[in-house]
């Protein structure tokens, strides 16, 4: 990889907004490494970017944000290729996620997939970004319905209905950019970080909704939501655009600075957030230690 072409890391990138993020990214030549669960597909993907004569370039590498032993093991796969070439990170976009997967022995794998796994692949990450680099977080308008609890160090409850634990794990999205913010601007740090809505976009993450869900909001969905291309436009733009060198912009919706609910702007929610997501990704001395140069 030249040492001149910016470095980026899209998860989910296999389908829908993540491959267009990565198509966005290729077109202002980047180099993206793509990590997706599911390799086969995210080859597929890869070989269909590779046609369209993009600039940049990417490439494949297994990432299961359910898995944090997954997590784990591609940060630092990750992490010593770029010391190895001495490139650092210049762009991190959480864009995976699920939405109406059911919890599986009481866990909630929607706040699993999309809040815990992307929480500890950035914080894993982090030593390794370049000095201006971004996050981006892709959230959603759903965060606006979420609620959250935090006490004694742990998220309690699990909403009772799909929808209400998918906007829960948005809203988780937007409070952990919130407490990034503050802690790389007490640091002194000029990296950035964002959460995004992409808009209603019509992809395969609807294949998980509960069978009657499916069936009435696919047709609608198809009409009438965005495509993975416009969704992508906005994530790209909070990534690479030259007017949001330096400023933190909490949240952005259709290319353009938007109001996030009260809840996802409170402080002190997103501190024990961050606490209490370390506890539940089981941040050790370990986790310390792969953080040191």
């Amino acid at each position: 990889m030249r040492k001149n072409v910016e470095l980026a890391v899209v998860t989910g990138a296999n389908a829908g907004i993540g491959k267009e993020v990565t198509a966005g990214l290729m077109e202002k030549g980047c180099h993206v490494i793509m990590a997706c669960r599911r390799l086969h597909r995210c080859e597929e993907a890869r070989l269909e970017l590779g046609q369209r004569g993009l600039p940049g370039s990417c490439e494949c590498s297994r990432l299961d944000l359910g898995d944090f032993a997954s997590v784990r093991q591609f940060a630092a796969s990750t992490r010593r290729r770029m010391r190895q070439d001495q490139h650092p990170l210049d762009i991190l976009v959480n864009n995976a996620g699920v939405i109406g997967v059911p919890p599986v022995q009481g866990v909630d794998q929607q706040l699993r997939i999309n809040h815990f796994g992307p929480f500890l692949l950035t914080r894993l990450l982090t030593p390794d970004l370049a000095p201006d680099a971004r996050i981006v977080n892709v959230a959603s308008r759903a965060h606006k319905q979420g609620s959250l609890r935090v006490s004694e160090g742990k998220i309690q409850g699990t909403p009772s209905h799909w929808y209400l634990q998918y906007a829960r794990s948005k809203l988780c999205n937007v409070l952990h950019v919130l407490e990034m913010q503050r802690r790389f601007a007490a640091e002194g740090s000029r990296v950035t970080a964002h959460a995004v809505s992409p808009g209603r976009v019509y992809t395969n993450i609807f294949d998980n909704l509960p069978p009657l869900a499916r069936c009435l909001l696919k047709p609608m969905a198809s009409a009438l939501f965005q495509t993975p291309k416009q969704g992508a436009s906005t994530v790209v733009y909070a990534a690479t655009d030259p007017e949001l060198k330096g400023r933190n912009v909490l949240y952005l919706h259709n290319m353009r600075e938007a109001r996030a609910s009260e809840v996802a702007q409170d402080p002190h929610l997103a501190r024990q957030l961050w606490e209490a997501s370390s506890a539940a990704v089981e941040w050790g001395p370990e986790d310390e230690g792969a953080m040191k140069p």
